[in-house]
């Protein structure tokens, strides 16, 4: 490929999807420390003090339900790191599209006391990662985020194949300060070969988790750990009103997988009658909840145990791609070194921004009146961090519906207004050029 044409796509990615990159960017480094920030805005909820004693499980559900006649059990979320309650989460038995939720009952595993309840729709915790895996729109926002990690990965690639070659004559990691445009066109440089294994794995598996739904529809692809009953052995309604001893399962599931530390118990209600407990094992650097385990709700027999050190290569690449995109596997100092790394990308895109405008000032000096440098990514900035402001304020107050709503109004408004602009000003120029036609 010609380098001319290198030059071309990279700056094309850059111009188009870099606003979106830096937005990604800057919400994917707030969104890896969701559980520690629930955990510190949360601390009644989240946070109790140690003691021998222990309480039911089983009388906690039985206790909550009755209080909630019109939502159904969803499941229940064991205690573990930053988290030291149950949590026994509800679903509305009549949904709304704008008002959607998810009800969470947070209780005292020591003692059996409801600590406080909430919608997690609301919460900022489900802020931080609905902005980021589906930039807040309901419908297709998981799918663009996934369109701009094919962007992130095609801008690496062509940056490395252009830079590449400047690397053979400038040392690397030298900063030259001559002209703004040289300085951050070597930090540019200097950053992006620094960091470019880390968003070539953001890329794809960013671009893999946004599109997952239409490439394993495509491929055919089911998920590994997926377990159907054939026959339904209750009816949905006995199913979803069974009362299901939780503390019995509790005991089958670390006697059947002692290596496992059970995360979430989850009850059917559509007439399977079973439950799964699905967990971690310690040192997998798997995604979350992906080992599992599937009881009989009426006998409690084991039906089904999935642990992934037993699986193929296939399986075990499959369940990389959420932990390896989150980096939650190995505790705060990982998070740490990827949010350093996440905020890179967001620069990259920052700094070849500002070297495509030093350029174009050498060929256009009026651009440099029209539209100054620090008031430019000054307006940028304060706006991608309005709109985060924004969307977190409507988020926590009034839920998700409608201000997922909004976001996709005034997205695709953009879009659509920026792409007729587009075609508008391309039919003018041709007008001028052939007054004629």
């Amino acid at each position: 490929m010609k380098n001319n044409l290198l030059w071309k796509i990279h700056n094309w990615l850059g111009l188009y999807t870099g606003v979106v990159i830096v937005f990604l960017s800057i919400t994917g480094a707030a969104a890896l420390f969701r559980p520690e920030i629930d955990h510190l805005l949360n601390p009644v909820l989240t946070q109790v003090s140690s003691n021998a004693d222990k309480a039911s499980l089983t009388a906690a559900v039985r206790k909550v339900l009755p209080s909630h006649p019109d939502k159904y059990l969803f499941e229940v979320e064991m205690p573990k790191a930053n988290l030291d309650t149950w949590i026994i989460r509800l679903m509305p038995k009549e949904k709304s599209k704008l008002n959607p939720m998810i009800w969470e009952v947070f209780v005292n595993p020591h003692t059996g006391e409801i600590l406080g309840e909430r919608n997690y729709f609301k919460s900022f915790s489900y802020f931080l990662r609905n902005i980021h895996v589906r930039f807040y729109e309901a419908y297709f926002g998981r799918q663009i985020v996934g369109l701009a990690g094919i962007a992130l990965f095609l801008s690496t690639i062509t940056g490395l194949l252009i830079y590449g070659k400047f690397m053979k004559k400038q040392t690397f990691g030298k900063i030259r300060k001559s002209k703004l445009r040289i300085t951050q066109a070597d930090i540019h440089k200097l950053v992006g070969i620094s960091s470019v294994a880390f968003n070539l794995m953001i890329g794809i598996t960013g671009a893999w988790l946004g599109l997952q739904v239409y490439l394993m529809g495509g491929l055919k692809i089911e998920q590994p750990n997926s377990f159907t009953r054939s026959e339904k052995v209750l009816t949905a309604e006995d199913d979803l009103s069974y009362n299901l001893d939780f503390d019995a399962i509790y005991e089958k599931s670390r006697i059947a997988f002692p290596n496992m530390i059970p995360w979430f118990i989850r009850p059917t209600t559509n007439g399977e009658g079973i439950v799964q407990v699905l967990g971690n094992v310690p040192g997998q650097a798997y995604e979350r909840r992906s080992n599992k385990l599937v009881f009989d709700k009426q006998d409690h027999s084991l039906l089904f145990k999935y642990n992934i050190d037993d699986q193929d290569y296939g399986a075990k690449f499959y369940f990389v791609q959420e932990s390896f995109h989150f980096g939650d596997f190995a505790g705060l100092p990982l998070k740490i070194i990827y949010c350093l790394l996440a905020l890179s990308s967001g620069f990259l895109s920052l700094s070849g921004f500002i070297i495509y405008l030093e350029r174009a000032k050498k060929s256009k000096s009026q651009l440099a009146e029209l539209q100054p440098l620090k008031s430019l990514l000054l307006k940028w900035t304060l706006g991608i961090l309005g709109v985060i402001f924004l969307i977190g304020l409507m988020s926590t107050q009034i839920g998700l519906g409608i201000p997922s709503v909004l976001v996709g109004l005034a997205f695709y408004g953009f879009t659509i207004g920026y792409i007729i602009k587009k075609i508008y000003t391309f039919f003018m120029k041709s007008q001028t050029r052939n007054p004629l036609i």
